[in-house]
This record gives C-alpha cells, structure tokens and sequence, in this order.
C-alpha cells in the first residue's frame, strides 16, 4: 500500500467516523425509541467496523443487559459488577476477569460525574487471523460513540423518571382533591346527635374515609373505612364507595343486603387487588338504637354508662372474596351513649421504643373525656397521639369519628 493509499484510507477512515457521530447525534436529537436509537449503535459497531461480538449494560438500580449480539445465550445474565467496579477506562480482559464472557476482550467503562452509566463488552480478536482488531483498530472512537449513546440513554431515563414524577404528584393533588370532596363538610352538633372528627394522612392521599349523613327524618348512616393501597386508585375506590353507599340508604336497604352489594362493588372495581375494611352504623334516631355491621374493621368502642363495650359483629373485609361468607348484624342502644370509630393507624402506631399507641389508652380517654363531648374527646386523642408519636414517622393514615347521641 502507498504513502497515498494510507492516507486515503484515514481521510475515508475520518469521514466515516464524523458521519456517524453526525448520525447519532441527529438521531439523539430526533428522540428516536429506545431500540430505535440501540439499533442505530449496534448498526455502526457490527455493519460498519466488523464487530462481532457486543453486550452494552447499562447501569440504574443495578446493571442490566441493553442490547447485545454474537453473546452466548447465558452472557447476558452474567453479573458484570466486578468488571465495572474495578475498572475506570478501556480494560483488555485477562481469564480473571472473563469467567462467564469468553469470547469477549475489551472493557469499556463509561462513567459520567463520578458515577457509572454503562459498561460495554465487545469481542472480535482471533489469534489464528493476521489483521489488526477491529475493536483495537477503532477503539477510541467505539468509546466517543458509546459515551455519547449511554449519556443519551440516561437522560432519556432521567426524563421519563421526571415525567412519571410530575404525572404522580398530579395524580396525587386529584386524588387529594377528590378525597377531600368525600369528608364531610360540616358534622352535626344539635340536641339529638353531636359529632367530632380527626382526619390525618399517612402522606399527601390516605386510604382511610368516614362519613355520616341522615338517610331520612330520624335515620343517620355512620361509616368508617380503611381502603388498601394509596392514591389515585383508593381514591376512585373509596368515592365509589361512597356515591354507591349514599344512593343505597337513600332507598332504605337492609343493612346485611347493602353490605352485600358493596361487596360486589369493592370485587368489580378494585377486581380482588384492594380490599376495604369498614365499620357501618344505621342509626334509628327516635328509637336510640344502631344497627351495625363491622366488615373486618378495628370494633368501634361504644360507652353507655359505665359500660364500654368493642362493636365487632358483622363480616370479613369487603372485596377479599366474591361473595361474602356471613354477613351478622349487630344491634346496640346508642341513646346517651357516646361512639368512638377509628382506623387502625391510630391504635397501631408505634413510639421510638416500638410500643403500639394501643386500644387500652384510646378507651381510657374515651371514658375519661367523654363527658365533656365529642370534640373533647377527640382533641384528647389527637393530643395524647401526638405526644406518643413524639416525632416517629405516621405509620398509617389515621381517621376518627366520635359521636353522642342524646337520650330518648
């Protein structure tokens, strides 16, 4: 080959190399797929330089495969954190180094600020051929071209990262709104029913709910409920459950066919993915009785005197099966008696020595305060709660109800 031919040969070998990097730059900038632009890559290392044999990982919450050819079946599964952790530019690999990657030579580590992006196997030496390596032939420019590849890729991971947190904390603020929509406004305090309650979510939307409404002249509809799982899908769930609930005591059911259907509500909107735990009150105003069913949910303590007693009867959670097993439905005399309902978020929380806030306490308070009212009940356990706590992480949303009734 003449003095002319080798340089021809590296202004052809130059022109190739700044039109690819030509091309997937174009390509970065067109935001191509994922594959579209892994393609594109591969194209250029195996068509154009005649490697042979390529794995590219990449690295975010631990390294992975992103495209590879001419690897065995098993390589690339092959723990590759070894390599990465100890080598910081081209390494050619030694036997050490490649239990599991023969047939792969060359190490290509790509780090951006101090941290791993990629690391890149390629192979093409073969001892009994006398040629230069394609891989040792064009090895600073496979580095440029692959440095520019896994930059690509990160921030094409860092973006939708940012975009999938941007469409979580609106998810978030509707759910939020939409929780909001479904506490009630405004909680009766006249002669025949005074009310206090205590919402607090474990983060911005909980999966804890109350409502109380009147069903009628002298009947009042008490609920409260713990839906699994947190936002925008517990939130549709519990709204749901709420429009479902309000339309059927507004046609008077049974309570045991009403928890009936909104088992079947619960099964056919979260479909056996979430489940809710309640407890249901319909209260007879006139007469001062409750009917009740508990659906898996923390007993409510009703005190009646000197009696307090935990409201339990009734069924499993709602949603965990097709169809409810037993549905019983307990009674209990309400008039003067004073209702404390709660989620278990309250009982279950634990201080730094790891000690549950616990039911004891919450019936303590509720016999010692309950006297001067609902609200003075419930700012005694918000009070009482938070000096437990004493600065623990909420482990649970909490939701409290408390309501007494006035005497027939």
């Amino acid at each position: 080959m003449t003095r002319l031919d080798k340089i021809t040969d590296r202004l052809n070998l130059k022109e190739f190399q700044l039109r690819a990097l030509l091309d997937v730059t174009k390509a970065i900038n067109n935001n191509p797929g994922r594959e579209e632009l892994l393609d594109l890559y591969a194209r250029i290392l195996r068509d154009d330089l005649g490697i042979t044999r390529l794995m590219l990982f990449e690295h975010a919450d631990g390294w992975r495969c992103a495209h590879h050819f001419g690897a065995a079946a098993h390589q690339p599964e092959v723990d590759v954190r070894p390599i990465a952790e100890q080598y910081s530019d081209i390494q050619f690999l030694g036997s050490t180094d490649a239990a599991g990657l023969e047939g792969f030579d060359i190490a290509v580590p790509v780090h951006h600020r101090d941290r791993p992006l990629a690391l890149l196997l390629i192979g093409d030496l073969d001892e009994e051929e006398r040629r230069v390596s394609p891989a040792v032939k064009h090895l600073n420019f496979i580095q440029t071209i692959t440095n520019l590849i896994a930059v690509a890729l990160e921030n094409r991971r860092l973006q939708k990262a940012a975009l999938q947190q941007e469409r979580d904390r609106r998810e978030l603020e509707l759910a939020a709104e939409m929780q909001g929509m479904l506490i009630p406004r405004a909680l009766p305090n006249d002669a025949q029913v005074q009310a206090a309650a205590w919402y607090q979510p474990h983060r911005q939307v909980g999966g804890d709910y109350y409502d109380l409404f009147m069903a009628g002249p002298e009947r009042m509809v008490l609920c409260v409920a713990d839906v699994s799982g947190k936002g925008m899908a517990a939130a549709l769930l519990v709204s749901n459950f709420q429009a479902t609930l309000r339309a059927m005591f507004a046609a008077e059911p049974r309570l045991d066919r009403a928890m009936l259907d909104l088992n079947k509500l619960v099964m056919d909107r979260a479909r056996g993915e979430r489940f809710i735990t309640a407890f249901l009150g319909v209260i007879d105003l006139a007469a001062g009785r409750m009917h009740y069913v508990n659906a898996g949910h923390n007993p409510p303590l009703l005190l009646r005197g000197d009696a307090c007693t935990e409201l339990s009867t009734g069924s499993i959670a709602l949603g965990m099966l097709p169809d409810l097993p037993f549905v019983s439905v307990g009674e209990a005399r309400v008039d003067g008696a004073t209702l404390l309902a709660y989620t278990d978020g309250l009982v279950e929380q634990e201080d730094a020595l790891g000690n549950s806030f616990g039911m004891e306490r919450l019936q303590r308070m509720l016999m010692e305060f309950a006297p001067g009212g609902p609200a003075a009940v419930v700012e005694t356990v918000k009070a009482g709660f938070e000096a437990h706590r004493a600065g623990e992480p909420y482990l649970d949303d909490i939701a409290l109800l408390t309501c007494r009734f006035g005497h027939v």
